[in-house]
């Protein structure tokens, strides 16, 4: 019985507390209305302000690997002893494709390819003038950087002003995929041109392409190169002995002269040597030919960004709503804990009576 006392006076303690909270509170209504109201404007002016922020997003799946036709050509392909290229893993399996796109290496490729817009060379270029950064500006201009020279005078500023670009691009870059469960990936960049924003994507998406061409499907290439060149010499010297057969029997007309025709034997024996080799060659390059499609193009475009893009830019009256809410709160919490803070003070100390 005792304990159900203390909790019910503890409670009647703290509903009157919170009651003369409230009542404090109603006195300042008028303060807490203009504060928040005033934190209402600045919302919209920092709304106003803002500069709009375009989304381009791309959405992609990697090509899937596995293929029993492909596998059962390189089982052919190995018994005469020719690789075909194929492999599992690499950096374009898993995540590894995710963090590829948002390496420096790939954003620095895409950043100086073309923009296909007059008066710029590249995205770069483009990109410069958006950042609004007079220091950068100037020396760009003022030592004539071109950033898709490989060597040029003022190469360390160049390289400078090109990672200051990299990281900021790298913060507005999203790469992920749309579900753990799926192989779909979204490229998402927010910007505040939307045309830098779509070409960017898009010319990323192709540089990844591009490096992947130049990097998993090498040796597949060179096993077609190889075997092309080894066609094309077998083929020279088959037609080469084809020739001089047909020379060999037009000079022997006598037919009882036998030592004459060994030449031609001889030569006929290349024919069908030199016919078993190219046709052995050409069945091995058929097979590279199927590996190298097969590593061409490894992905799969599913959506494009589209104009007009996106606009991320928070509405002013969301703003306004958000700056009043934010102010308001703020300035409640500070009444409370102020009028909370004297309260306390002016409370007796615990075990002080009266005299």
């Amino acid at each position: 019985m005792e304990t159900i006392s203390q909790n019910t006076i503890q409670y009647d303690d703290v509903m009157s507390k919170g009651k003369k909270m409230f009542q404090y509170l109603w006195t300042k209504k008028l303060l807490i209305i203009l504060i928040a109201f005033f934190g209402g404007v600045i919302g919209v002016v920092n709304v106003w302000l803002q500069d709009p922020a375009y989304s381009a997003e791309l959405t992609f799946t990697p090509e899937n690997s596995s293929d029993s036709k492909i596998g059962s050509y390189a089982g052919i392909a190995a018994q005469f002893g020719i690789d075909l290229g194929i492999g599992g893993g690499g950096v374009f399996e898993g995540d590894n494709i995710i963090e590829l796109f948002k390496s420096n290496v790939l954003i620095e490729e895409t950043l100086e390819s073309p923009i296909g817009i007059t008066g710029y060379n590249s995205l770069i270029d483009y990109y410069i003038p958006l950042t609004k950064n007079k220091k950068i500006i100037k020396l760009v201009k003022d030592n004539k950087i071109d950033f898709t020279a490989s060597t040029q005078k003022g190469f360390r500023i160049r390289d400078s002003i090109m990672q200051v670009a990299i990281k900021d691009i790298g913060k507005k870059l999203d790469v992920d995929k749309i579900d753990k469960k799926l192989t779909i990936i979204k490229v998402s960049f927010l910007f505040k041109d939307e045309i830098f924003a779509k070409k960017f994507v898009e010319a990323l998406t192709n540089t990844a392409v591009d490096y992947y061409l130049n990097y998993k499907s090498e040796k597949a290439r060179q096993n077609v190169a190889v075997l092309q060149h080894q066609a094309d010499s077998v083929k020279a010297e088959l037609f080469g002995s084809v020739t001089n057969v047909a020379e060999l029997n037009d000079l022997n007309v006598n037919p009882t002269r036998q030592a004459a025709r060994v030449g031609s034997q001889k030569r006929s024996i290349d024919v069908q040597v030199n016919g078993a080799i190219y046709t052995e060659i050409l069945k091995n390059l058929e097979l590279a030919k199927i590996a190298l499609r097969r590593e061409t193009p490894f992905i799969q475009i599913i959506d494009k960004p589209i104009y007009p893009l996106k606009n991320k830019k928070m509405g002013r009256l969301k703003g306004g709503i958000l700056g009043a809410f934010i102010f308001g709160f703020l300035t409640v919490l500070f009444l409370t804990v102020k009028k909370s803070f004297i309260t306390n003070s002016h409370q007796p100390t615990k075990g002080v009576t009266n005299a």
